[in-house]
């Protein structure tokens, strides 16, 4: 088959490829990263692959009743400082992009197709509440992004 189409959604086959290139933007970082949250956290700063979602649009489906494919891949990118006052805060939040950054930067730069597993992917939407809750806050400062990549795939029968 050809790069980013298979006979079945790529959510499994995309997801794995989302790790190692996270792994590969982050070689020598001491970061976290693996397929799932886990805990405990060994490192201060993670990048874990969490949610998969796949959306098929009907007007795509072809003759052969191929379609194209439309997979969400979902990261939670976070750091952990650390110390109570703003400074902690700031250094813990700026890590938590840093992270983010460099796996976008590899995706958009180095692996487009996640090792062919898609036809493109690309940085979607991410989000973070931008300050450590008291409930979280212990003996340090966190900060936790939720990131999509939005993947295209094609699904062949033939």
């Amino acid at each position: 088959m050809a790069t980013g189409i298979s006979r079945f959604t790529a959510q499994a086959t995309a997801r794995a490829a989302l790790v190692k290139a996270c792994k590969a933007a982050l070689a020598g970082e001491d970061v976290d990263v693996g397929a799932g949250f886990r805990w405990p956290i060994v490192s201060n700063d993670w990048c874990f692959a969490v949610d998969t979602d796949s959306d098929i649009d009907p007007a795509t489906v072809g003759p052969r009743r191929a379609l194209d494919e439309t997979v969400t891949l979902s990261l939670s990118v976070g750091a952990w400082r650390p110390g109570g006052d703003e400074d902690a805060e700031v250094e813990a939040f700026e890590r938590a992009f840093d992270i983010l950054a460099r796996v976008q930067d590899h995706i958009r730069t180095q692996d487009i197709t996640l090792g062919g597993t898609v036809l493109w992917c690309l940085p979607g939407k991410s989000q973070s509440a931008g300050a450590t809750t008291s409930e979280d806050a212990g003996m340090g400062r966190v900060t936790e992004i939720a990131a999509d990549f939005v993947c295209r795939h094609r699904i062949t029968t033939v």
